[in-house]
């Protein structure tokens, strides 16, 4: 009868709403109309006395929505009911000890006598203070507040605010008010009418409004691309909808995704993650990891980096810290066409399977370790011709047999058949079964750059796998079927065990299939002279889990509770607790009885209640084994100088203060500890914490002799440091460094490491020629301390090292990163005044290559069949003994551009961001000084746009630089470095002291003259001051301005073009490149000045000037082909150079002559210089104008037609 009420009273109450219950004298808190906090008898109608936990502690009351507070923290103050104030510390609740629920932790809700009795604080607790949930016996935090994220709306995916006010009303839950559809919303804020801002509540129903179906599979998908959530907050949103963050197992779901988010610009978290620290990448939904899509580069070990994210404009997965706050991708699966996951709760019918000699049987099939050293490919042969294949595993419970039934050793490296050998980071079972299952290491997978993984082992402590190279020879594990089944009660009794009961190590283990409560299971087995299981270790536990996972019951009894000691759990046989395998959130703040999952939780703990009824598993030593002796006493381990031996255990401990005033992260101290051998203290009674907790504090690094020099320097031994906090790249750390008589730092040895490794510095290790690590000064490669998979060599391009924060540990990465440095150099060093330098003689390029700032340049890719993809074009650059060309500065930029007139097709340059994408980088290692992106770019849309090319054409972008992607096939432009053995020839001027380029000549004239004057003097000598037409003619003037250091006149003004600029021979202003607000002038000359800008100026200042001499022909011969045929009733077309024209003398708007050219095959004409007024149009007049384009007048039309088609 009890329980029928309870039912009843949880389904008339809101979901996240309780009652608060006094156990003393059986009464609910009830609110009064003068909010006024009484107890009375409990009424789970009453709204008065529904409570629920809203944002920031507070307790809401679900009939006035108003929140429990106090006027003041003081004894016996009563307790009342304030609107909502999440700021107030009067209204900030918590709970203490389970049941008692505290204001800031130090005054307690109170009731002193019976019903309607007020309710108040009290400094001290008594049975008067405990508070539980009507109904249950759990406290109220047992039920806490969970945040709601917003779908949609305007506040990036912010939770929703209870209370929140709309139209002057408050509301506790979501409301529809408003809504056209009717769907459930919420406020972000406490007032909606003053800020606006809201989103939908996530729904756990099929609603599919927000949600994106792929057609091929059913699955769903909710793309949040103007959220800003944490890893956390994303995956809890995606819970609250009955979905989970995204997880991708197929190359075609992939494929899928990244076509629907390419066009995005956010990076959204997946369910990718690498919160187990023992174990390696998984996916959240128990999903095998079986297809791996890495950008390059990643997954980074920084050990905090454990969230894994997608690009969006490539579908490339990297990973991050979770505390981001990113647009996430929540799943949910149809589960009808969801093979992948094995279902939980299965029944499964045992049986005795009868093997080969040598092979142990296990449910239906039979297995086989065998330690001979082969590479994959001869294992598997192996294996298959013994009847079988290398071994595939399709869940936990087979996995926890192999490592506890068939010998496995913690030393050993085995292949099984997993393996991506038949498609790239698609990982495949060789025998052909499915992949469901899968368990890796530590950082896996991931495949080392230039080294083909594509085989996976198993090895450790755990077992765990790791992609590996195929033709190391390893031992390995068969798996085959059975000879035959057995009869079940042929089954013969396990040695040294009663029938019935299994053998493992020195025990017996039953399986009780009768479900009965804890102290019944307890009391079954110690009358078998047995007692509930207890799990000394992981191998034990692997063994309990192969027995019982498969099994259709949900938990199995094991003997842990804290029946005796709550809060302490303890095995009922008084064993040490030296192991645990707890469920996530357990134990938390439960208390009861243990038991052991089953079905995909497979093995995992439950804290139960210890009524419920379940299967159970007893344990007994097995026959003629002779328990071990007690523990004895030992006296404390030595330890090393610094730490100190524990009161409580044999171990060793340390509590660090730090030098520089430098704080820890959780993860951070893990790694710190963990370089210094040991790891982050564990606690295991109140006793052992109390005892820790009045340990002395000392320096972590008391043993360096540390002393700061006068230039800022560091003494420690016989050398000095220099902790650099800006980031550069690392070619100007070293020049710094070599500034101050040292160099990038040489790490020498493990104490060396452990005093630098927090500064997150570049070190003066570096990639040489022959693809080896050597120090930049020379000294030899004694101490290495590399990262896990590091150096991977990351697109062919890393081959500078840093040391992570974190650890200290080595990563290799592009020179031109910006990162912190560390200098060192001898205390014996001299320290000059002044380092004196002398010019190296210019060394020269070999035939065919460009000089300029010292450095060798030449394009390459003319013809469409010389033309390369940008990894093919860097490797013919390396064969060349260069790489892609750098672009370093404005200069040399402006050297490349003046001889990209001479090629047709856009050219690849160096710059990438391959290996750290939207991060561009220099292949060679130069940092990015300088860049030239054309509009719009770079642009993150153009799916894999990771390599950089610079336009040649058209003339008007020519220079600009865009993104693509990188198997396009392009000219390219290759750097070297220049030849000490080759001499350098400076370009000889003409005596004309005229320089060709393109068609014309140019000249810079002196001395400094006023504008009209370098005019005449140009005209004197046949030319005229320089048009600037193109970027190529920009570029060639600039660099002869920079020879020369002075600024120039050019052929621009406005003072005698009607307060228009134009060039002086009428040709139109089609290419400009002014300086910031310029022109500022109406009426004034034009000059070049020396950043490469033009600018305007009084025409009578003085200046040089330069002037050109132009050889346009003045019959340009036509080009092939011909125009069409002349037919009746048409307008004739007439060729003019390489086009054809017809002109037509009617009137039409400019959009309707557009089209009619159209129709034609040609276009509205534009012309690039003057005509010979004989050549074409007659008495026709073409009119270039703002209205004429915008269409708003009516003109005679030309329809230019290109004759090289015909």
């Amino acid at each position: 009868m009890l329980a029928l009420i309870l039912l009843f009273y949880f389904s008339i109450i809101p979901r996240d709403s309780f009652l608060i219950y006094n156990g003393k004298f059986k009464m609910c808190v009830q609110v009064q109309r003068s909010r006024a906090i009484i107890l009375d008898y409990c009424n789970a109608h009453n709204e008065w006395q529904q409570f629920k936990w809203a944002s920031e502690g507070l307790i809401l009351n679900m009939g006035v929505k108003l929140c429990l507070a106090v006027p003041s923290k003081a004894n016996l103050v009563p307790v009342k009911l304030s609107p909502c104030n999440r700021t107030s510390e009067l209204q900030q609740w918590g709970c203490k000890n389970g049941t008692l629920v505290a204001l800031n932790g130090d005054f307690f809700l109170h009731s002193a006598d019976g019903r309607k009795s007020q309710v108040m604080l009290s400094k001290t607790p008594n049975t008067n203070s405990a508070w539980t949930i009507y109904g249950t016996k759990d406290g109220l935090c047992s039920k806490g507040y969970e945040a709601l994220f917003t779908i949609g709306g305007n506040a990036f995916g912010a939770p929703c605010e209870f209370p929140f006010k709309y139209m002057n009303k408050w509301h506790a839950t979501c409301i529809k008010d408003g809504d056209e559809d009717g769907r459930l919303w919420c406020g972000t804020t406490a007032d909606v009418n003053k800020d606006s801002l809201t989103g939908y509540c996530p729904v756990k129903d099929k609603d599919e409004l927000f949600w994106t179906k792929n057609h091929w599979t059913g699955d769903l998908y909710q793309i949040n691309d103007h959220s800003a959530l944490t890893w956390y907050e994303a995956r809890k949103s995606c819970q609250q909808q009955n979905a989970e963050l995204l997880s991708i197992g197929e190359l075609h779901e992939q494929t899928y995704l990244t076509g629907i988010t390419s066009s995005m610009t956010s990076d959204y978290w997946i369910g990718l993650n690498n919160l187990d620290f023992d174990s390696g990448w998984q996916w959240m939904d128990n999903h095998p990891l079986r297809y791996l899509n890495w950008a390059p580069g990643s997954p980074s070990s920084e050990t905090e980096k454990i969230c894994g994210l997608m690009v969006a404009h490539n579908g490339k997965w990297k990973n991050e810290k979770c505390s981001q706050q990113l647009g996430y991708i929540c799943k949910r699966a149809n589960s009808s066409s969801d093979a992948s996951v094995i279902p939980s709760g299965r029944m499964v019918t045992w049986i005795t399977v009868k093997c080969p000699d040598g092979w142990v049987g296990y449910v239906d099939h039979c297995y086989h370790l065998n330690r001979e050293p082969k590479t994959w490919r001869q294992a598997l042969l192996s294996c298959q011709k013994d009847g079988g294949d290398l071994i595939s595993i399709h869940n936990i419970e087979e996995y926890s047999f192999v490592i506890s039934q068939l010998g496995y050793r913690p030393t050993d490296v085995l292949w099984i058949g997993l393996n991506d050998r038949k498609t790239q980071m698609y990982f495949e079972w060789s025998d052909g079964a499915p992949v469901r299952f899968t368990k890796w290491q530590r950082g896996e997978p991931t495949h080392i750059s230039d080294v083909q993984e594509d085989c996976v082992t198993m090895s450790g402590e755990n077992g765990f796998w790791a992609d590996y190279f195929c033709e190391e020879e390893l031992g390995y594990i068969c798996k085959r079927e059975p000879l035959a089944s057995l009869p079940e009660e042929a089954e013969t009794a396990d040695p040294n065990c009663k029938k019935g009961w299994k053998r493992h190590n020195l025990h017996c283990y039953f399986i009780g299939q009768t479900p009965v409560i804890f102290s019944e299971a307890k009391s079954f087995c110690e009358a078998n002279e047995a007692s509930l299981t207890s799990v000394q270790d992981r191998y034990e536990q692997a063994y309990l889990t192969s027995l019982v996972g498969l099994h259709s019951a949900k938990y199995f009894w094991i003997g842990l509770s804290d029946v005796d000691q709550p809060g302490t759990f303890n095995w009922t046989n008084g064993e040490h607790v030296l192991f645990t395998h707890w469920n996530a959130r357990m134990p938390g703040q439960q208390s009861g009885c243990v038991a052991m999952r089953t079905g995909t939780a497979a093995g995992l703990w439950d804290v139960v209640s210890c009524e419920e009824k379940a299967p159970f598993l007893c344990k007994q030593w097995a026959e003629g084994v002779t328990p071990p002796p007690a523990l004895t006493t030992t006296p404390p381990p030595s330890c090393p100088e610094g730490w100190s031996p524990s009161p409580t255990r044999d171990i060793c401990i340390k509590v660090c203060i730090y030098l520089f005033g430098s704080k820890k992260n959780w993860f951070e101290a893990l790694d710190f500890c963990r370089a210094l051998g040991g790891d982050l203290i564990s606690f295991h009674s109140n006793e052992e914490l109390i005892m820790h907790h009045l340990s002395v504090a000392s320096p972590c690094f008391a043993d360096f002799e540390i002393k700061i020099i006068e230039d800022g320097w560091i003494a420690y031994g016989n050398k000095e440091y220099y902790f650099s906090n800006a980031s550069v790249p690392a070619e100007k750390a070293r020049t710094f460094c070599k500034r101050h008589s040292g160099d990038l730092v040489v790490i020498e040895s493990e104490s060396e490491r452990n005093f630098l490794h927090k500064y997150n510095p570049y070190i003066g290790l570096i990639l040489g020629l022959d693809k080896k690590f050597g120090w930049m000064d020379g000294s030899p490669v004694t101490y290495e301390a590399w990262a896990n998979d590091e150096p991977n060599f990351a697109n062919d391009d890393e081959n500078c090292v840093v040391m992570y924060l974190n650890t200290g540990l080595w990563n290799d990465l592009n020179c031109g990163v910006e990162q912190s440095f560390i200098c060192e150099r001898h205390n014996s060093s001299v320290r000059p005044t002044v380092a004196p330098t002398m010019p190296a003689p210019l060394a020269g390029c070999a035939e065919g290559w460009l000089w300029f700032d010292n450095k060798c340049f030449q394009i390459f890719g003319f013809h469409e069949d010389e033309k390369k993809n940008w990894s093919d074009a860097r490797t013919d650059c390396r064969n060349r003994g260069g790489n892609l060309v750098t672009i370093s500065s404005k200069a040399v930029q402006a050297f490349l551009t003046m001889h990209l007139k001479n090629i047709s097709a856009n050219a690849w340059i160096g710059l990438n961001d391959i290996n750290w994408d939207r991060h561009y980088l220099w292949t060679d290692g130069t940092g990015v000084y300088y860049t030239d992106w054309g509009k719009g770019f770079p642009d993150h849309h153009v799916s894999l746009g990771d390599c950089v090319f610079i336009n040649a054409k058209p003339e008007r972008l020519a220079g600009n630089w865009r993104n693509q992607y990188c198997k396009t096939k392009k000219s390219y432009i290759c750097q070297k470095n220049v030849d000490p053995a080759l001499p350098h020839h400076e370009t000889t001027i003409p005596a004309s002291g005229y320089v060709p380029y393109g068609n014309s000549s140019y000249s810079l004239a002196s001395p400094k003259m006023t504008w009209e004057e370098a005019r005449r003097k140009c005209r004197s000598e046949g030319a005229e001051l320089a048009r600037v037409l193109t970027p190529y003619v920009q570029s060639f003037l600039w660099l002869q301005v920079l020879k020369y250091g002075e600024p120039v006149w050019i052929g621009l003004n406005s003072n005698m073009m009607n307060e228009s600029y134009k060039w002086i021979n009428k040709w139109k202003l089609k290419y400009t490149q002014w300086a910031p607000e310029e022109p500022k002038e109406k009426i004034a000359c034009v000059y070049l000045d020396l950043d490469g800008h033009w600018k305007t100026g009084n025409c009578n200042e003085k200046h040089f000037s330069v002037c050109e001499k132009y050889y346009d022909p003045t019959e340009i011969p036509e080009g092939p082909g011909r125009c069409p045929m002349f037919k009746k009733n048409q307008i004739p077309w007439i060729p003019f150079r390489s086009h054809c024209y017809a002109i037509y003398p009617g009137r039409e708007t400019w959009s309707k002559s557009s089209m009619k050219c159209s129709q034609l095959g040609g276009c509205n004409s534009e012309l690039d210089s003057p005509p010979p007024k004989s050549s074409l149009l007659g008495n026709t007049c073409l009119v270039s104008c703002p209205a004429l384009e915008r269409g708003l007048v009516s003109m005679s039309f030309l329809a230019p037609f290109s004759s090289t088609i015909l």
